[in-house]
């Protein structure tokens, strides 16, 4: 075993005791969030197909915006990686700075105008869905939205930790928001029967405590970030500038590709309440595949930035390779297993029966396909982006969704009638042709040739 480790995940400036130091965490972040996810819709689908449907809906929003101000953080995971590798510490404060400021400055603005334009928002987008799902979903936006810049100091706090390797710290972080999250849920929603509003309750209230321990974080750290209170008193609108350049790729991407979600999810609802349910129960089970492969990308930006930091590309080359084939056998092990768990599992959403087979239809075209490619088509770009090659990685992937996969969900899904089955299949081949794309940008060498520090 030692061998295999030192072979695939040993490189010339770190081995694999760092490497697995780092995953490790990163892993279990993943894990304790998709499962805390997965048990909390598992709760508000006691609560009936309305409130299920409309948390669904909004979820696709939400992801929308959130990623735009998660991007910062990643933003800031990447030019943290690289000043470190590089060895200009004096740099990290000011990189936390911009980071911190940008993402809570950022998330503020989308709460404040996306809160005035909620109806007309949702109206627009979801106004074929029955008017119970249309009421809970109004209320559910305007709670989320209120969380937003509590959890930008969170997930900028993450982004920075994660840039030094401290993924230790930023799992600590995570599992603090996410299990008083879940414990709120148990609370409001399973013991108190307050449905969407206990959820928003939960949601605030966690959010807001971690926002806090997000700041004490970050000063019990501050050495490792050469950190001094003279550096975060104000903000550092020079930095902000710069660290949200090296984001818009991240942003862009994740905005317009999530974009192209949102159309796909309007045509799931105009298919009815019971194709939206499916859906979020297919969705909730299919995530806990994809724990692992989710982690490895993430824990891939701050390998690649450091070694990219040290100008060492067969460093980056070599994780790279081996991240993607630990994904691939992940998703073996893992799928299998929930394959063969399946007919238990699912009734933790409390299913009707009647839609229980269209949920494992859609899970296994999903099942198939991550074996196959989503590796190549979510972990590759992770490494792309770390070495400044987001331009690329965002073209190719806007392109996919909207050329591909948006025309195809409409064409198979609505026009020619394979409903939900049909965008499903759409889905996975969108994945081929976007991993084949970044396969190929890999084997050369205009991914590497940037330099943004």
């Amino acid at each position: 075993m030692q061998k295999f480790l030192t072979r695939y995940f040993s490189a010339e400036d770190f081995d694999y005791h760092f490497v697995f130091a780092l995953l490790g965490p990163v892993v279990a972040d993943q894990f304790f969030l998709v499962s805390f996810n997965f048990l909390n819709t598992a709760m508000i689908s006691a609560s009936g197909e309305s409130a299920i449907s409309a948390v669904n809906m909004v979820g696709s929003v939400n992801i929308f915006l959130v990623q735009i101000f998660v991007a910062i953080g990643l933003g800031g995971t990447v030019l943290i990686a690289q000043y470190f590798g590089h060895a200009d510490l004096k740099m990290l404060g000011k990189v936390v700075n911009g980071a911190l400021y940008g993402a809570i400055l950022l998330a503020a603005g989308l709460a404040l105008v996306f809160g005035g334009l909620h109806n007309a928002l949702l109206d627009a987008l979801f106004g074929t869905a029955e008017p119970a799902v249309m009421a809970n979903a109004r209320l559910y936006l305007l709670g989320v939205l209120a969380s937003y810049p509590f959890e930008a100091m969170v997930q900028a706090t993450n982004g920075c930790l994660r840039g030094v390797g401290r993924t230790k710290n930023s799992l600590q972080l995570s599992l603090m928001m996410n299990g008083i999250y879940l414990v709120l849920n148990l609370v409001f929603i399973t013991w108190l029967h307050r449905g969407i509003a206990g959820m928003i309750l939960s949601l605030n209230l966690s959010r807001w405590i971690a926002a806090g321990l997000a700041g004490l974080m970050l000063m019990r750290q501050r050495d490792a970030f050469n950190l001094h209170w003279r550096q975060v008193r104000r903000p550092d609108f020079a930095m902000i500038r710069k660290v949200i350049a090296v984001s818009i790729p991240f942003a862009a991407e994740s905005a317009f590709f999530n974009g192209g979600k949102i159309i796909i999810q309007m045509m799931i609802v105009s298919l009815g309440t019971s194709v939206i349910v499916t859906n979020a129960i297919a969705g909730s089970w299919t995530s806990l595949s994809e724990i692992i492969p989710s982690a490895l990308e993430n824990a891939l930006v701050p390998l690649v930035g450091q070694s990219m930091g040290r100008h060492n590309v067969k460093d980056a080359r070599k994780i790279t390779k081996s991240f993607l084939g630990l994904g691939v056998a992940a998703f073996i092990l893992v799928d299998v297993t929930l394959c063969l768990t399946f007919r238990w599992g699912i009734q933790l959403f409390s299913p009707a029966a009647a839609i229980v087979p269209n949920i494992l239809q859609v899970y296994l075209i999903f099942a198939v396909m991550h074996t196959l490619v989503w590796s190549a088509s979510f972990i590759l770009p992770a490494a792309l982006r770390a070495a400044g090659d987001g331009k690329f990685t965002t073209i190719v992937s806007l392109g996919c969704m909207w050329l591909f996969r948006v025309v195809g969900a409409y064409v198979f899904g609505v026009r020619l009638g394979y409903g939900l089955t049909g965008i499903a299949f759409i889905m996975v081949l969108e994945w081929a042709l976007r991993g084949g794309i970044f396969l190929w940008r890999f084997k050369g060498k205009k991914w590497y040739a940037h330099h943004l520090i």
